[in-house]
């Protein structure tokens, strides 16, 4: 009976070790080929992730490169823009010096016939607040018309005319030097809003 038991144990052990061999060697088989699936599909997927990051990685630059030349035409234009206004206010600057010299000469000329400005100073008041000198709408000043100085109530109490033409003088430079700030400004803004549309 031990007999026949082992030779019945072998028997089976004969046909299981085969049948479990061929299993594990299937099972390897499949193991291996499921590995190799994976690592095939893992590469392909971090190839596919590499692209699109380069590429992604490429817009970014190639975005970054467009901002930075808008950035820069921006800039070209603000500069020129502050050249233009440094100009003006250069030429601004020697209006208002010629103008003050003329002061002395207006209120000479006027003389003792006005009780304030007189027809010289008055058109030296209109030029130094940037307006022309003579207004074809206002007829000329006439000596005449007025009384004379020391018949005026507190002629002494007034601002001389020297003073309003200097006055006037250092605003205009001022309402000029702000007019010439606005229209730079609304060119630099025209200028931007031309270039986006289409």
């Amino acid at each position: 009976m031990y007999r026949t038991a082992l030779y019945n144990a072998l028997r089976i052990g004969a046909v299981l070790v085969p049948v479990a061999v061929v299993s594990y060697l299937g099972y390897d088989l499949g193991r291996s080929t499921t590995t190799q699936a994976y690592q095939g599909e893992l590469a392909k997927q971090a190839q596919t992730h590499a692209t699109a990051m380069q590429k992604l990685a490429d817009d970014k630059v190639a975005e970054l490169g467009l901002a930075l030349a808008e950035q820069q035409r921006l800039t070209d234009q603000a500069n020129q823009v502050g050249w233009a206004l440094i100009q003006t206010r250069a030429k601004l600057a020697e209006t208002q010096s010629q103008l003050k010299k003329r002061i002395a000469d207006a209120t000479r000329t006027d003389g003792m016939h006005f009780t304030g400005l007189g027809a010289d100073s008055l058109r030296l008041y209109r030029a130094a607040l940037g307006y022309p000198e003579r207004d074809p709408g206002v007829s000329a000043a006439n000596a005449r018309d007025a009384g004379a100085a020391g018949d005026a109530a507190a002629s002494g109490g007034g601002l001389p005319p020297e003073d309003l033409l200097a006055h006037a003088t250092d605003y205009g430079r001022w309402c000029q030097q702000l007019d010439a700030q606005l229209n730079g400004y609304l060119q630099l803004h025209a200028a931007a809003v031309q270039e986006v549309a289409p």
